[in-house]
């Protein structure tokens, strides 16, 4: 049961530190952010490789490669956002059918490692491919000028909460944050519900294996259809979490392997247009120079449903004897979660209108909070549009004088000539 913790424990801090990765995403970059990450899930497991007792493994493991995770995990994410801007979706889609692949493989490979070289020099094994990470920080390469990329990052704010002023991104995070309560509880407990329909644990095992490949397959499959210019990815988006909740919904009445394989199969698929497109469509929702707080922000806020979902559906089982409750709710949850995208895709059109009416290019990179403030006192003549215009630009130079300011005399000259 304790082990069982320190792992819960781990898997949570992936989430909550969200908001601290991308603040330091935004301040020294994913390069910087995704080598700590890596050295602190290498040590984490080395370290974890010679305890004796499991009290100190929250330490070890459930703190130190958690948070190491959470830094690898969300500047994985960001990074994407300064590559790619017309393929970002079928991009994010293949990055992160290494999660799907993943799943396939760790598991067996785990278990052969502990029946044959037990647990603590699996994990030095683990602690080994961890350090894989390493290689992948070096293809972090920053795209933007450096100098210019510092005095941005100086002029950025350590955490950004101008992007709770949308109403937009609040609702949006609230949707996956319900859809959240309810969405391990197939991923932990499908094994155990065949289990108890007396299907064999060697077989109920591979239910898992069988969503992991489809989910693989959805995540390219809504990254592709997803980059399509007609296409609003908030609709595909909308109607995989609808058919992830109907599908959960009748879990239930399923009572053979057959019907759990086509469930696993079906629930895979759709999972993997939430798992590949949610940090695509919050780009959407915020733009892309927002993309990484507001990715980190939806992190910790999803951690808390994400947590206490299995737990309960464990409650309900104990409490009623079957599985049969926590499908229904996981069910009904998802499919509120399809019906609020609604809000948002309203409360996006309206700002895109209002970008539009303030003369903006409809670009990915705005953010929609910047129309949403905007919208209270709309410009109409062409005079106060251009007023607008000077005072951003304005505003940018001004920025990047004070910047300079505190780099050295020679950018100073430069960049007071370029205000005046």
């Amino acid at each position: 049961m304790q082990t069982a913790w320190i792992g819960a424990m781990a898997m949570g801090l992936n989430f909550f530190f969200g908001p601290i990765s991308s603040a330091l995403c935004d301040r020294l970059g994913c390069r910087v952010v995704s080598f700590a990450g890596a050295l602190l899930s290498v040590s984490g497991l080395f370290l974890t490789s010679f305890i004796q007792e499991a009290h100190k493994m929250y330490v070890t493991y459930g703190l130190v490669w958690g948070v190491g995770s959470s830094f690898s995990y969300v500047s994985s994410i960001v990074v994407l956002g300064e590559y790619f801007n017309r393929r970002l979706a079928l991009a994010n889609g293949i990055a992160s059918c290494g999660g799907g692949v993943g799943s396939l493989v760790t598991g067996p490979v785990i278990n052969y490692l502990l029946a044959s070289v037990g647990w603590k020099h699996s994990m030095r094994i683990l602690s080994a491919f961890a350090g894989l990470l390493w290689i992948a920080t070096l293809i972090f390469k920053p795209k933007e000028n450096l100098q210019s990329t510092r005095q941005r990052r100086e002029c950025t704010k350590l955490f950004d909460t101008s992007i709770w002023k949308s109403k937009a991104y609040v609702l949006w995070v609230t949707t996956v944050a319900v859809f959240q309560f309810g969405y391990l509880v197939p991923f932990i407990h499908l094994v155990r519900y065949a289990e108890d329909l007396g299907v064999p644990k060697s077989k109920g095992a591979w239910l898992i294996g069988f969503l992991s490949i489809t989910s693989t397959l959805g995540r390219v499959v809504f990254g592709k259809i997803s980059d399509f210019k007609f296409v609003n990815r908030l609709y595909p988006y909308q109607f995989s979490i609808f058919c992830i909740g109907v599908t959960t919904l009748l879990c239930p009445l399923v009572k053979n392997y057959a019907g759990l394989v086509g469930y696993a199969l079906i629930f895979g698929f759709f999972d993997g247009c939430f798992v590949g497109q949610v940090a695509v469509i919050t780009a959407d929702v915020v733009g892309r120079d927002k993309l990484s707080q507001a990715v980190g922000n939806m992190f910790g806020t999803m951690a808390i449903p994400l947590s206490l979902g299995p737990p309960l559906a464990g409650w309900l089982h104990e409490a009623f004897g079957t599985y049969d409750e926590a499908f229904y709710i996981a069910g009904s949850v998802a499919l509120f979660s399809s019906l609020m995208i609604f809000g948002v895709n309203c409360m996006i059109r309206k700002q895109s209108i209002a970008r539009r009416q303030l003369g903006f290019k409809n670009d990915s990179s705005l953010s929609i909070s910047e129309a949403e403030t905007a919208s209270d006192s709309v410009y109409i003549d062409t005079k106060s549009q251009l007023m607008l215009e000077e005072e951003h630009i304005f505003t940018n130079k001004l920025c990047k004088f004070h910047c300079a300011l505190r780099t050295n005399k020679k950018l100073l000259v430069v960049e007071r000539e370029t205000v005046l």
